[in-house]
């Protein structure tokens, strides 16, 4: 463990020159001039903790090699503040103004190989800083400190799944590990992390789609998936099914919701659930499919893998939006003397407010007539259809195309 260590800035020299601040810590982490390193990475992983000890951060700086051999027979290791930025990256109209945080720090060793051997010595070693070193209070900031370990790493993971995203992840984890000075990790880490997991995966992800769903199939058989790619090998459908959700079927799938209308992935495909309501009135999901293109070859290809998957067992409905490829395919692919198309209210009456015009639409009275005129479930077929060309006599939409052929098609 670190020992808990105080920094007091001490001066160098005399009062006529800059004072430096020289970092407290144990003599044995204390780089000194003349120690022996079997490696180039041992000297330079021996300032990286002697830094983090001490309270600042490290850089690696220039390299000399030697022309006979190419061996590095130089190493420089500095603190981040070393140097000055350069005045055009300060001038420059960049969008996102980054912090200077070169201070023409001179602290650094140098790591010189031994002549005839592979093992390096501390040549020179600066002690000074020109800046203020980081309390103790503060060290969890420093990159030194800063450490993604596998248990981050699976968290982030774990998380991505259940699509939350870095900086949640960031702050979920904060409140387990007790606050921020125990995370031994930053914001950005999280974000890097997860950006690099998908910058690995792109280009695989639908091959890694594919084989998750065959190890599924092999531990249980009731899982169901059929998938279809194009020339190019793009992966342009695929539907999947599991016991839950054809059991749920068997119980509850005498009416089925098919909706298109959420959000695509990054790959522009639409998902498209198959789902119900149980006695409980609660939705329950029977299957789901991701599709490419929203074409009526498309969906005769997703309807027949999904009675395909449900043993050729139709519904007695299935409510759709007013898509007309939709429509189509489910004629072709259910018999409609067993299983009757619907259309989802929910989209029909989304769709009011645009169709009868903005004053109608506000119009408070209207739409309240108008909603129990087509919501009430105690109106008989004569009864509404007094009920509706009285709402359209009297706000003087009798001739509203929309409304019309609304009227004319909830028969068919």
């Amino acid at each position: 463990t670190v020992p808990y260590l105080t920094y007091t800035p001490t001066p160098l020299c005399a009062a006529t020159i800059d004072n430096e601040w020289i970092p407290s810590c144990p003599t044995h982490l204390k780089p000194a001039v003349g120690i022996k390193f079997d490696t180039l990475q041992q000297g330079i992983s021996f300032y990286e903790n002697y830094a983090r000890v001490s309270g600042f951060d490290t850089r690696l700086y220039s390299t000399k090699k030697r022309k006979s051999d190419g061996k590095i027979s130089l190493k420089y290791c500095v603190c981040n503040k070393e140097g000055f930025r350069e005045t055009p990256r300060l001038q420059s109209n960049c969008k996102k103004k980054r912090p200077i945080t070169r201070m023409g720090c001179n602290a650094r060793i140098t790591l010189k190989l031994i002549n005839d051997q592979d093992s390096y010595i501390i040549f020179s070693f600066h002690e000074g800083h020109t800046h203020p070193l980081t309390t103790p209070n503060s060290a969890h900031h420093s990159k030194q400190s800063i450490n993604l370990t596998l248990a981050h790493k699976k968290y982030i993971m774990d998380n991505s799944r259940a699509n939350i995203g870095a900086t949640k992840s960031y702050r979920l984890m904060k409140e387990h590990v007790g606050g921020y000075q125990n995370m031994a990790a930053s914001v950005s880490d999280f974000k890097n992390f997860q950006r690099d997991i998908r910058k690995h995966i792109r280009g695989k992800d639908a091959q890694m789609l594919i084989e998750n769903f065959k190890r599924k199939q092999e531990m249980c058989s009731s899982f169901f998936f059929k998938y279809e790619v194009d020339d190019k090998q793009h992966l342009i459908r695929v539907f999947w099914e599991d016991a839950i959700g054809r059991k749920n079927y068997a119980s509850f799938g005498d009416v089925v919701s098919f909706d298109t209308t959420f959000s695509m992935n990054e790959y522009y495909m639409v998902f498209a659930p198959f789902t119900g309501v149980d006695n409980n009135k609660s939705c329950v999901t029977f299957a789901a499919a991701l599709l490419y293109r929203e074409d009526t070859k498309s969906f005769v290809w997703l309807f027949e893998a999904f009675r395909a998957a449900m043993s050729a067992c139709d519904p007695t409905c299935i409510i759709t939006d007013q898509d007309p490829a939709m429509k189509i395919a489910i004629e072709r692919v259910f018999d409609s003397s067993r299983t009757r198309h619907r259309l989802c209210m929910w989209h029909i009456m989304k769709k009011v407010p645009e169709k009868v015009g903005p004053t109608l639409a506000q119009n408070e009275d209207f739409m309240s007539e108008f909603c129990n005129c087509v919501w009430s479930k105690h109106t008989e077929p004569e009864e509404f259809d007094e009920v509706w060309n009285s709402i359209l006599e009297k706000y003087d939409l009798m001739n509203n195309t929309w409304l019309q052929h609304m009227f004319q098609i909830r028969d068919d």
